[in-house]
């Protein structure tokens, strides 16, 4: 386990009177009452929700209920669909092995809680029937899904195998028994993993996509953006593509005397240190942005002092997901909430030279961009929305839009509010690459997902456009493409998403005037939890 020093403790305050402004609850007695039912539906039980929304007069209700309102029907249309139509358990591979509570442990450090020992304990007891329960529903995946299942199960191996014994049970007995416990549950994976081999991937032939009526559904109905469907998503990502390889071209002129771009993303790439020093990099990036958002950035946003944070080894079952890094929350210890940036090791097996290209993506300038985007978007949003967020429906509610886009946002927003001036002139530079090559990244998301589930992309080609168009290495393109193949969630969270906020942002500043503060703007944006940007605007302006 990392050592508490790599936590950075901020003390700035939380604006004042921002929950404030979130009454507790639905004041309806019949929307509050479907509320508390829908909180306790498991299953496909959505119809009489639907039912009894219909008979309520949503015009009769306040601006509050009315949000809810649209929220709780938003929110069961799109569950009842999943349940009838999606089926997405028929073909979700990698979710059989449920293992989270054990994984979970190593974001605590020294001696864990009881409680959560246990809670590991009884995981690792029902593991072989939850695998037995959830495998039987698996009919017909893509061949990659189910190869990512199996790669699920290497990362449960290890982490019950080797990794648990890190772990600092204070208990002797119950350390014993935890270790037993998963010492049992290995060759229930080891069994997991060779049915997949043979039975399941010998099966897993359908196409790693989804169809745009599929995507569509959840950016009209979940997120409530009518004017995005697919069509207009890629035209939006074509034209960035367009204006970002042309900055991205100026600006190799500047980093390489070849003035070629993909030299310049080489040697930016072959900056990448060794291994050991990459979380110490990373949380130095943490501490340089905190240190400018209590000095020359305190305009931008509040970091709440309820919030302890910082960089380090992300949990075993996140790393497949997180080829190379991202956030998480953590526990809250002495009243304090956690999280953290997380960064992926490099697993034993793969090659050496699989190794170097994987490590190339820790170069500091894409670790710099992504610490803050990591830490101060994702950590601050959702430390944020626990502490203000209070009414029921929006607590369930689960956009997922807005982290991502106030996350992504804030990438450009640090450039454009002075943070890389802070940087000597050639750091300065490739950091400012290093941005637009995440947006190319969050381009190339659009464009790939999009023209897949149109058919005129095929899944080699996805991965091909994110080495040419960012300079990303082949392994965490491959994984990048699996990844957002897996779901048919819309691909345009970051362009699209800060799109609506830079929208919004407007709206507000013109109504405001010279009271506008963006600072203000920004705690009151991520105050209100993970809700579509239509509901927050209408919160925001009370209208």
């Amino acid at each position: 386990m990392k050592s508490p020093s790599l936590f950075v403790a901020v003390t700035l305050c939380l604006v004042a009177g921002v929950s404030a402004q979130q009454p507790p609850a639905a004041t309806n007695p019949e929307l509050a009452a479907l509320i508390t039912q829908a909180q306790a539906v498991r299953g496909g039980e959505w119809g009489p929700i639907l039912a009894s929304l219909d008979r309520i007069n949503r015009a009769a209700l306040d601006l509050d209920d009315q949000v809810d309102y649209d929220l709780l029907r938003s929110h069961a249309r799109t569950r009842q669909w999943e349940q009838t139509e999606l089926r997405q358990w028929e073909v979700n591979a990698a979710g059989v092995i449920n293992v989270g509570a054990v994984s979970g442990l190593f974001l605590r450090d020294g001696a864990l809680p009881e409680v959560n020992v246990r809670s590991a304990i009884a995981q690792l007891r029902g593991l072989a029937d939850a695998i037995k329960a959830d495998r039987d529903r698996l009919t017909t995946p893509a061949r990659t899904w189910t190869e990512n299942a199996q790669y699920q199960a290497y990362y449960a191996k290890t982490m019950l195998e080797k990794e648990v014994q890190l772990l600092e049970i204070a208990n002797p007995a119950l350390r014993t028994e935890f270790l037993a416990a998963a010492k049992a549950a290995v060759p229930v994976i080891a069994e997991h993993e060779a049915w997949l081999e043979k039975v399941l991937l010998p099966r897993s032939t359908r196409p790693p996509t989804w169809t745009p009526a599929q995507i569509e559904f959840y950016q009209f109905v979940h997120e409530q953006l009518d004017d995005y469907g697919v069509d207009a998503m890629i035209r939006v990502a074509e034209a960035e593509d367009k204006k970002l390889w042309s900055e991205m071209e100026a600006l190799a002129k500047r980093i390489h005397p070849s003035g070629d771009l993909r030299t310049a993303w080489e040697v930016m790439k072959n900056e990448a240190p060794p291994w050991d020093e990459v979380i110490p990099m990373a949380q130095k990036y943490v501490d340089l942005a905190s240190d400018w958002l209590r000095g020359a950035g305190q305009h931008v946003v509040t970091i709440p002092d309820y919030l302890r944070y910082g960089a380090r080894l992300s949990p075993p079952m996140a790393r497949r997901t997180l080829s190379f890094g991202g956030a998480t929350s953590g526990p809250t210890i002495d009243g304090k909430q956690s999280g953290f940036y997380i960064l992926t090791p490099l697993e034993d097996r793969l090659t050496p030279e699989e190794k170097l290209s994987r490590l190339k993506s820790y170069n500091p300038y894409w670790t710099h961009v992504i610490s803050y985007h990591e830490w101060l978007g994702h950590t601050v949003q959702i430390a944020s929305a626990r502490a203000n967020v209070t009414r029921p429906m929006r607590r369930m509610y689960n956009s997922s839009y807005f982290s991502q886009s106030w996350s992504f946002y804030l990438e450009k927003l640090f450039e454009d509010e002075g943070y890389f001036d802070t940087l000597p002139h050639m750091e300065n530079l490739k950091t400012q690459m290093a941005r637009r090559q995440m947006r190319m990244w969050r381009v190339q998301r659009i464009l790939t997902k999009l023209k897949m589930a149109k058919g005129e992309m095929t899944f080699d080609q996805a991965v091909q456009a994110y080495i040419d168009r960012i300079g990303m290495e082949p392994g965490n393109s491959f994984i990048e493409v699996q990844r957002d193949s897996q779901s048919p969630s819309p691909p345009g969270r970051e362009i699209i998403g800060e799109l609506m906020i830079l929208k919004l942002r407007d709206e507000i500043q013109s109504a405001k005037g010279p009271a506008f503060s963006l600072k203000a703007f920004h705690d009151e944006l991520i105050s209100f939890g993970d809700l579509p940007f239509t509901q927050i605007r209408r919160l925001m302006l009370r209208q």
